[in-house]
């Protein structure tokens, strides 16, 4: 096969006949690499954003290339070169807003409005306009911080979030799950001239859950433990032992966010005056929830200090303190109210809340770091049991790799066949599946 490699001015710098070790390896929410190896007659330098078009895609070098001189009249090259999945990582996820790059900042938007920006950022850093925003899935707010993200982990993080894929059609960014093309039957002698099955490296296949429960809003001598249960305390949940056995799984990020909570809602809103040590003044916020049916005074846990984390659609949500933008609060018996205690994160006299982050009527909040009334734990117990069965179903499965080499004489014979990221492959072999 030959291969023009053009300069970044687009003029052909030389036309080369690859050899048997060239690879093109493209991965899902990774990197798109061509590996090249050639042998030139004369030297030619290579240099930053020279490229390659293969298969209707281009690919640059990332540096500087200096061949090896196998004699005074042959030059050996092996190259690397990238497609835009890899370009991007160069590239910081950006405020602009305010006219200034800042790679400090966050977001509470919409999926589509965390892609908008991202596809902002990577047309700005390429100095084009070809990327565009293409399926997102997903209406709900989201919160991420951008704190010297790359664009590359920005998307990885929100497809995460979504329990999705990020993948790129051209210049075009989608946050769906990746499916397209037509279904193709592939086996021994069929396309393929081999077969081999192995263990996925990041994935590990369990028939027993132990699920770890959060212990936030637990009070150990009301509830009996000092963790979130499933109920009538079942300690795990089997998925497919009859068929591989007893493999025992632990887990307990997946569950950190279930515990005895109640969302409440911010019914009024109002504010006083207050001076700090020199003399500068600040306002305190205190809120009110009508519908709060009991007092979280009598639910104190010992040692700790009542927070509230504001949730999405709130001007406060993604702000405060930690991982889990809190706000330490008091709670008033007689007002019947909550008072926000007042922070300055940013080391310049900022307050929060102040200006315009500010609690309103109708925002949504989380109360955390209280006990909780007893009816909130069978609650948060039948959540967290429909969560495990959720996890079982996505990850207790066979999820072994297959990997297999293609007979180039029958792909070429079969034109229509042009295996891509997203296609659905059949494997047909009674050995390894004699279902």
């Amino acid at each position: 096969m030959e291969l023009g490699i053009y300069g970044s001015d687009g003029v052909l710098k030389v036309t080369v006949g690859v050899d048997d070790s060239s690879t093109q390896v493209k991965e899902l929410m990774g990197d798109n690499v061509l590996s090249l190896g050639f042998v030139l007659y004369e030297h030619v330098a290579l240099d930053v954003n020279d490229y390659v078009d293969f298969l209707g895609e281009r690919y640059w070098l990332m540096e500087r290339y200096v061949p090896a001189m196998r004699n005074s009249q042959e030059w050996v090259y092996s190259i690397r070169m990238f497609g835009l999945e890899s370009l991007i990582k160069r590239f910081l996820v950006l405020n602009s807003v305010d006219g200034d790059a800042d790679p400090v900042f966050t977001l509470t938007a919409s999926p589509s409005d965390h892609v908008a920006l991202i596809v902002d950022c990577i047309n700005e850093g390429m100095g084009c306009d070809d990327w565009t925003v293409g399926t997102v899935d997903g209406e709900d707010n989201v919160v991420i911080d951008y704190e010297g993200k790359y664009c590359n982990e920005a998307l990885r993080e929100l497809a995460d979030v979504l329990g999705t894929e990020f993948w790129f059609d051209g210049t075009t960014v989608n946050v769906c799950r990746c499916e397209r093309g037509t279904a193709v039957s592939l086996s021994h002698g069929e396309g393929l001239v081999g077969l081999e099955r192995e263990e996925a490296s990041n994935v590990k296949l369990y028939t027993r859950l132990f699920p770890v429960g959060s212990s936030r809003n637990i009070d150990p001598e009301r509830y009996g433990h000092s963790r979130l249960m499933l109920p009538d305390g079942q300690k795990y949940v089997d998925v497919n032992v009859e068929r591989y056995g007893v493999i025992h799984h632990y887990e307990r990020d997946a569950f950190a966010g279930i515990y005895p909570r109640r969302v409440g809602r911010v019914s009024s809103v109002r504010w006083e005056t207050a001076s700090n040590d020199d003399g500068s003044e600040y306002r305190i916020y205190f809120f009110k929830d009508n519908a709060l049916n009991f007092n979280p005074n009598d639910y104190e846990l010992e040692g700790e200090v009542k927070r509230v984390s504001f949730q999405e659609g709130s001007d406060l949500a993604g702000l405060g303190e930690g991982d889990d933008h809190y706000f330490e609060v008091n709670w008033n018996n007689t007002t019947h109210e909550f008072e926000i205690i007042t922070i300055w994160p940013y080391g310049d006299g900022t307050a929060l809340p102040g200006g315009s982050l500010i609690p309103a009527v109708g925002d949504s909040y989380i109360l955390w770091n209280i006990g909780m009334p007893d009816s909130y734990y069978a609650d948060a117990e039948e959540e967290l049991l429909a969560a495990v069965e959720e996890y079982n179903a996505k990850h207790g499965v066979d999820s072994s790799v297959y990997k297999g080499r293609t007979d180039h004489t029958w792909m070429e014979a079969h034109e229509e066949v042009c295996l891509q990221l997203g296609q659905r492959v059949r494997l047909d072999h009674e050995s390894f599946f004699e279902d």
